[in-house]
């Protein structure tokens, strides 16, 4: 009795230690499951987005530092999952990829998107993976006919080489002139030759249609997170809106100019002389059901009701006018960032030209080339790599309840791709932010070394189509360049950069000489 009775006294502690230890041996049992992620403390209304500043890929690349590669942040009233190194983003994008592969209802994005009638911005689902599908197989009908793309882009490049031995200046800012030769060079190749002359002006009107719409995405951004704002940058907003109309009007009255005239197609052409536009193979690509249909079977029946449907003209022109805009700001912007890097890295340029002399002369560059110029094809990959012009890549939505690094995440999860930290994750890239296309060559400095780590592009379903268009032009451009002009630094170093819609560099001056 006495021990009972001792036993009876303690009863409380004795019923707190059996609770710890059930605690104990629960929490040792069970699966580890994290909470959400990390990330900093946020201000009410705003969030945290005062802490991107005016570079928030470098910013939120710091914060990483402190908070792990994955964290979370609110942006307005919305929380956004940051992933940041290449490990996490490549578990997203292509081990559960379909898990990642949408987007949010965000403000910018229903305005581009016009419903589910572009590539870029619609929610994931079958008609966004046809829609894709489709311009994948009309950029490999450009690059099919080598003959054709090359003829093209060489012409403008003997363009703009004339233009910039003509500047008046002996230091210029070179921007305009680039922006206007990947304006041309976009609309010969997605529209043709024929009406290159009568639109130039317009091509000229696209130029700064898309200047603005680039100006103005950054509001565009805050708008997104804090809707409010909408009343604040109410023109800003409009001009936003405005921009995408106006280029998609543009592209439609192309586009029914193209099919009322057979005289601007390839009717009555020789093969030879067959050119093979955006515009025209898209058309064709809408209608090999069997290539569309590839992929189709992770989509439910229910969902893939009235495909048959879907590519109707409206759809046909906004995925061209989604590609056109989007692809002529990345060319230009990788082309300025191009001229950038070779201005100030002398050595590299003097190496790639002697590469140029030593196996091509003064011949005429083409495709078929490119086996034979491993330094010249390294650079651009370098340059690539180095610009990370879309940093954040767009936003991306979870479609279901998953995870990324044992983080859950619920359906319906913001989450940015941080691509610029993941071009210079010093796990992969070697001394990674000096500028060495080396890197891709290897030991012998004569093949091309390709790195799954690459991810100027992004990856997965949500990948950009136009990698080998991009790279293909870059090539031709670059070469051409500098077979004929000396690229000389006009200032001091123009390697700074500017945060928008894509990250592009803050004006810099050249002086070109010709090469005799």
């Amino acid at each position: 009795m006495d021990l009972v009775d001792k036993l009876a006294g303690h009863s409380t502690v004795i019923i707190f230690l059996a609770l710890v230890v059930v605690l104990l041996f629960l929490r040792k049992t069970r699966p580890s499951v994290k909470r959400k992620p990390p990330g900093p403390w946020s201000l009410p209304v705003i969030g945290n987005i005062f802490l991107f500043g005016s570079a928030p890929h470098k910013n939120v690349t710091k914060l990483a530092k402190q908070y792990g590669r994955v964290f979370s942040m609110k942006l307005g009233s919305r929380e956004v999952v940051i992933l940041n190194d290449i490990k996490t983003v490549k578990e997203a994008l292509l081990k559960n990829g379909t898990d990642f592969s949408s987007r949010p209802p965000l403000h910018s994005f229903i305005s581009s998107s016009r419903g589910d009638r572009t590539v870029a911005w619609p929610v994931f689902g079958p008609k966004y993976a046809n829609n894709k599908r489709a311009t994948e197989l009309a950029m490999r009908a450009i690059l099919d006919n080598d003959k054709y793309l090359s003829k093209v882009v060489l012409r403008e490049t003997h363009v703009l080489i004339k233009s910039l031995l003509n500047s008046d200046e002996g230091r210029f800012d070179p921007s305009y002139l680039l922006k206007f030769f990947a304006c041309s060079l976009q609309f010969c190749l997605f529209f043709g030759d024929k009406l290159r002359d009568a639109y130039v002006k317009k091509a000229q009107f696209m130029m700064d249609g898309s200047t603005d719409f680039i100006e103005n995405s950054a509001v565009g951004n805050s708008v997104d997170f804090m809707p409010w704002m909408k009343v604040v940058f109410k023109k800003q907003v409009e001009k936003l809106d405005e921009s995408v109309a106006q280029l998609t009007t543009f592209v439609k009255k192309i586009f029914y100019l193209m099919k009322s005239d057979s005289n601007l197609n390839n009717e009555g052409e020789s093969p030879s002389k067959m050119q093979t536009t955006f515009a025209e193979a898209l058309k064709k690509a809408v209608n090999d059901r069997d290539a569309l249909d590839f992929g189709n079977e992770r989509f439910s029946e229910d969902s893939l009701e009235g495909m048959s449907r879907h590519f109707d003209d409206e759809t046909l022109i906004n995925i061209t006018a989604d590609c056109f805009g989007g692809g002529y700001e990345k060319l230009s912007t990788a082309l300025r960032w191009a001229v950038a890097y070779l201005v100030s890295h002398r050595d590299v340029q003097t190496e790639l030209q002697d590469e140029l002399r030593r196996v091509k002369g003064s011949s005429t560059l083409t495709l078929h080339d490119r086996n034979s110029f491993p330094l010249l094809e390294a650079t651009v990959l370098e340059i690539l790599r180095m610009s990370s012009f879309l940093p954040f890549a767009l936003p991306h939505c979870t479609t279901r309840d998953t995870s990324v690094a044992g983080y859950p995440l619920p359906k319906g999860t913001i989450v940015f791709m941080n691509l610029w930290a993941c071009s210079r994750d010093p796990q992969y890239f070697e001394d990674p932010n000096t500028f060495n296309p080396y890197r891709f060559l290897d030991e012998t400095k004569q093949n091309i070394v390709r790195s799954p780590c690459f991810l100027a592009f992004s990856a997965g379903d949500r990948k950009c189509p136009g990698e080998s268009y991009a790279k293909s032009i870059m090539f031709l451009v670059l070469g051409t360049l500098l077979q004929n002009l000396e690229l000389r630094n006009g200032t001091e170093d123009p390697i700074e950069d500017k945060f928008g819609l894509t990250v592009r560099p803050k004006p810099y001056k050249i002086r070109v000489e010709a090469i005799q």
